[in-house]
């Protein structure tokens, strides 16, 4: 678990180290790794707004040497894999690991990986250097920290052949914009011919769900265990599997006032009218 450290600088405070490891001898010899995907889970979202000048630094090391117990870890007995800065601790962060999986598996040499969350209080024209105890009191957030996990995809020898000329069907980045979520949709109860029987609203924003679900899903596309083996499928054999759909994963009602049969008015209250999240699913 992770814990304070004392910094000599105030203006960065060191929150969690923790060593990761993750035993792949479970696979067989024959068996082809093709995707490692390593998830980081918090336990809620915690947002800290950036212009405060707070920032959470994440690093995640691969081990290249062991240190004796007691002594410090070295930086060259440890490699740089991702240096990522935020002003939001997300549900869940990837990383895509591929290539460390291949290298313990060729080389039998599985030291393990160091991940490193740190908090700086960048000080700046409009906002004033943090001290350390107001860094110790953004770093207790850290603590929402839950664990990890290594997903791998392998496939066998006899699919290495067929999945040599699929993968490079991965096709290019996916823009933000054509990302599966919510687009706006307003309905007219006169454009459907309702207009006679209802009385209020005249209308409403029902929204839909539009965009792609591409390779690797994240945490804010909602998606499902299902989902991500399926793109992780998709992005091998694009023909033979379809991509996840985005459809609504949240709804809300609406209150709509109107008459019945015998020209009564009545005020019913309808569930799943309204797309508020969308997901790939």
């Amino acid at each position: 678990s992770g814990h304070f450290v004392p910094s000599e600088r105030p203006q960065r405070l060191l929150c969690l180290r923790k060593r990761l490891y993750f035993n792949l001898s479970a696979l067989e010899e024959g068996e082809r790794l093709t995707m490692a995907q390593l998830e980081i889970k918090f336990s809620h979202n915690s947002y800290h707004p950036s212009s405060q000048g707070q920032v959470f630094e994440l690093r995640l090391y691969q081990g290249s040497q062991l240190p004796l117990r007691g002594m410090s870890s070295h930086e060259h007995s440890r490699k740089l894999l991702v240096e990522q800065s935020f002003a939001q601790l997300h549900k869940a962060l990837l990383f895509n690991l591929s290539e460390v999986a291949k290298d313990w598996r060729t080389y039998s040499r599985n030291l393990g990986l160091i991940l490193e969350i740190s908090v700086s209080g960048r000080g700046g024209a409009t906002a004033p250097m943090m001290t350390s105890e107001g860094l110790r009191s953004l770093c207790a957030s850290i603590d929402s920290f839950v664990d990890t996990s290594l997903l791998v995809v392998t496939l066998s020898q006899r699919h290495c052949k067929a999945s040599r000329t699929r993968r490079s069907a991965h096709g290019l980045p996916v823009a933000l914009s054509n990302l599966c979520k919510p687009r706006q949709l307003y309905i007219s109860f006169s454009d459907v011919g309702w207009e006679n029987w209802i009385i209020a609203p005249r209308g409403y924003m029902a929204n839909y769900c539009l965009g792609e679900c591409p390779f690797p899903l994240t945490a804010e596309l909602n998606s499902t265990n299902h989902a991500i083996l399926q793109t992780m499928v998709h992005s091998l054999d694009p023909q033979g599997t379809p991509q996840p759909c985005c459809v609504p994963v949240r709804l809300s009602p609406i209150s709509i006032l109107y008459y019945d049969n015998n020209d009564n008015v009545v005020l019913r209250h309808y569930e799943d009218m309204v797309v508020d999240e969308c997901g790939c699913r």
